[in-house]
């Protein structure tokens, strides 16, 4: 059975010997594109806001979300649903997936009640799925609400903490924001913090479209635990890693969320590199550890080189490597719109506005050079971001879509919300 595929390599084919520069390095890890004939176990709890302002068809669509959800689960599965308004109902507890008509017939009965105690309902989603955990299998939380934490734990660094003890004891978090009034930082935190997705909807009818994205996902999921731990070589420095949190003791670590069949993750290392004479050199390690889904959870330890050779033979330079430059620059265009939504949400809209005209200038000057379809759907982004980015224009849809859209961009996962 084919292992994940590692690609390293620089913003250059070469470096120049005798010189101080800085690099980029692009690590890619492809899973295979591989049917197998079983998929892993699911251990899921659905846990459902039914708070006052998700009366309605809210809540219509998020029942036929979950409803569509449990009919793609059978008795090797086990399934929960909680709901939470200000108290925190059990509507069903965690069991085998046998009588699926029963599991729909509960979730059909779920009213609309009060205010949101979304630490509660959390917690009991958690327990849920504790009660049935087993390693060899898919355990997650599945988090959906329209609304503020305002019962309960509502400190955010205490629910993100949270969110990451539940991913340190083997449960992964996924969220699901619906509407214009939930808290988008803390719902993108926590999914981030507990290794799981983060999805904004922006309307009702959206929903069970994304509960079948995330359950997709959720069925074809190739490896867990990935872990990329980055040793550099003498002269080389890791000075930063571009839309991922990192580590660092004599290497730089990098823990990732789950890869699915055949998807690819990118990531991007920002390298100082010290004068070294002409020739070959090795540049850096790597490692990666993984858990193999398709193979009962096997630990796997793969290993990758990279090696450079330092030459003054060219006489126009280096020459560039553009598929680096474009990840270089998507992910700069993703750190902007964050900084953007930081200075908006200040009230700086000139200064966010500059922010965003400047990078937009970077990556239309780029583009000039590579004519990417990918690229010229982020120069339409950043235009319509700078065409909203005033006091009457910034508002709360504004500040998801570009939120969401800057948090999928900077986590590789694509799809942005239009």
């Amino acid at each position: 059975m084919e292992h994940i595929k590692i690609d390293l390599a620089l913003d250059k084919t070469t470096l120049i010997p005798e010189k101080q520069q800085t690099a980029y390095l692009m690590i890619k890890l492809t899973a295979p594109e591989q049917v197998v004939e079983s998929r892993p176990a699911q251990n899921l709890s659905f846990v459902i806001d039914r708070s006052g302002s998700m009366h309605g068809e809210k809540l219509d669509y998020t029942k036929k979300a979950v409803s569509f959800a449990v009919g793609h689960l059978d008795s090797q599965d086990h399934c929960s649903v909680v709901a939470f308004d200000d108290l925190v109902s059990l509507v069903v507890p965690s069991h085998k997936v046998e009588n699926k008509d029963a599991l729909k017939m509960a979730v059909k009965s779920i009213y609309s009640g009060s205010t949101t105690n979304l630490s509660g309902g959390l917690l009991m989603g958690f327990r849920e799925v504790k009660l049935a955990y087993r390693e060899k299998q898919i355990n997650r939380v599945l988090l959906l609400t329209d609304g503020m934490a305002n019962v309960g734990i509502t400190d955010h660094d205490k629910l993100v903490a949270k969110a990451r003890e539940l991913a340190a004891g083997g449960v992964s978090l996924s969220t699901f924001g619906l509407g214009e009034d939930f808290e988008e930082d803390l719902l993108q935190a926590m999914a981030e913090a507990g290794g799981g997705n983060f999805y904004y909807i922006e309307a009702p009818e959206q929903i069970p479209g994304i509960f079948e994205q995330e359950l997709s996902g959720l069925l074809s999921i190739a490896a867990q635990n990935l872990t990329v731990r980055v040793k550099p070589g003498s002269g080389v420095t890791v000075t930063g890693v571009l839309g991922y949190p990192f580590t660092s003791d004599n290497s730089i670590n990098v823990s990732l969320p789950d890869i699915y069949n055949g998807e690819t993750k990118i990531l991007i290392m920002e390298l100082s590199i010290s004068p070294h004479s002409e020739g070959s050199h090795d540049l850096l390690n790597l490692e990666l550890d993984y858990t193999d889904v398709r193979k009962n959870l096997a630990l796997i330890n793969l290993k990758a080189g990279l090696k450079v050779n330092f030459s003054t033979n060219s006489e126009e330079g280096p020459v560039e490597n553009l598929e680096v430059i474009k990840q270089v620059e998507l992910f700069r265009c993703a750190q902007v719109k964050e900084e953007a939504i930081w200075l908006a949400d200040r009230g700086d809209y000139v200064g966010s506005r500059q922010v965003l005209q400047s990078r937009l200038n970077n990556i239309q000057a780029f583009n000039q050079m590579v004519c990417d379809s990918e690229i010229n759907l982020e120069i339409e982004e950043l235009k319509e971001n700078l065409s909203f980015m005033s006091e009457i224009g910034y508002n709360k849809t504004s500040r998801k879509k570009m939120s969401y859209n800057a948090y999928r961009q900077r986590t590789g996962r694509g799809n942005r919300q239009q």
